[in-house]
């Protein structure tokens, strides 16, 4: 069975979506640790609890989604949803799949950040009539630069092919 091809926007969307689930569990796992350390109400440190195995399971389901739009195989899937219920094996497993992620999109020709691409971004990376410096529509364009930010572009309009300014 053959990997599939990345789907480019719905893994920018999931890397992005999946890098907020991770950041809202570390916040909780803290405010655990700080009510532990107050002996507080029993009550809000059960709360915070189940809030972390909330976040435990958007990160498996959001694991799950990120390695379907890259086109991993269904059994490395099936075997990655397994260990992220390990304690440390699922951040670890995380940073690999981030990084695995951030090069499927950086082949694609996206900037990525902290916090993975903006929409905008994927869509001007995606548009061959965008140019992919401003987002300027390059339709009938035939300068061979973008009249918007001055990028050289080639005749045709083409803006996705020519690369990200620096």
């Amino acid at each position: 069975m053959a990997r599939r091809a990345p789907d480019i926007r719905k893994l920018a969307r999931r890397q992005r979506w999946l890098l907020w689930m991770l950041l809202a569990s570390i916040c909780s796992q803290f405010a655990i640790s700080a009510l532990s350390v107050r002996s507080a109400v029993p009550a809000a440190f059960i709360a915070l609890a189940l809030l972390q195995i909330v976040f435990l399971v958007l990160l498996i389901v959001g694991t799950v989604l990120v390695l379907h739009a890259e086109g991993t195989r269904p059994i490395v899937t099936f075997l990655c949803a397994i260990v992220m219920i390990a304690p440390c094996g699922n951040f670890l497993l995380l940073f690999l799949i981030n990084q695995s992620v951030v090069r499927t999109l950086r082949k694609a020709g996206l900037r990525v950040g902290f916090m993975g691409v903006k929409d905008e971004e994927v869509d001007r990376a995606l548009d061959p009539s965008l140019c992919r410096g401003c987002g300027y529509n390059l339709t009938g364009n035939v300068s061979g630069f973008c009249p918007e930010c001055g990028i050289p572009v080639p005749p045709g309009g083409d803006g996705g092919a020519h690369a990200l300014p620096p």
